[in-house]
């Protein structure tokens, strides 16, 4: 019984300290975003990494990916004791299901002087403005999966939307 005690309260013991490790790996993987001006670029791709003893050194990937895949693997440090593993970033594209969102606003035509003459000739001094704007859902968070002593980071980034307003004008008094 005593026996079987001490195996339970030792296997929660490593499960736990398991359970903390990959939840501080969970968050620092989980502050890396997706390069701006790759997602811009619709880059996408792996950055293989190799970390030895906290030096990082990049095997292949694009550059725009390669230096945000870099700066976090330095933040890692050792994981679950070894300070030698692979880490592989793959970044990828998602489709975030942009849509359009049609808004109307009224705005006044020319200044105050303009707007008094066009109001004794009886003409319109407003006009309305439709916009069509593009609004976008953010990107699913960073995941992380181990393997042993190679490590892989999904990192997402979104599908930008190309058309982000448009608009189309209509006179009223």
């Amino acid at each position: 019984m005593r026996l079987r005690k001490t195996c339970t309260i030792g296997c929660l013991l490593a499960w736990a300290a398991l359970a903390q490790t990959d939840g501080g790996l969970r968050a620092k993987v989980a502050a890396v975003h997706y390069p701006p001006l790759a997602e811009a670029a619709r880059v996408q791709g792996d950055v293989p990494l190799e970390v030895n003893s906290g030096v990082v050194t990049l095997v292949s990937g694009h550059p725009l990916l390669a230096e945000v895949a870099i700066e976090n693997a330095k933040t890692l440090g050792s994981i679950e004791g070894q300070t030698k593993f692979d880490i592989t970033y793959h970044l990828v594209i998602v489709d975030t299901n942009a849509y359009k969102v049609p808004t109307v606003t009224t705005v006044k035509r020319g200044n105050a002087l303009e707007r008094a003459i066009s109001r004794v000739l009886e003409l319109k001094t407003e006009k309305v403005v439709h916009d069509i704007r593009c609004v976008e859902n953010p990107a699913p968070a960073s995941d992380v999966k181990t393997d042993g002593g190679a490590l892989e980071i999904w990192v997402y980034g979104r599908d930008i939307c190309l058309q982000t307003q448009t608009a189309t004008l209509s006179a009223s008094r």
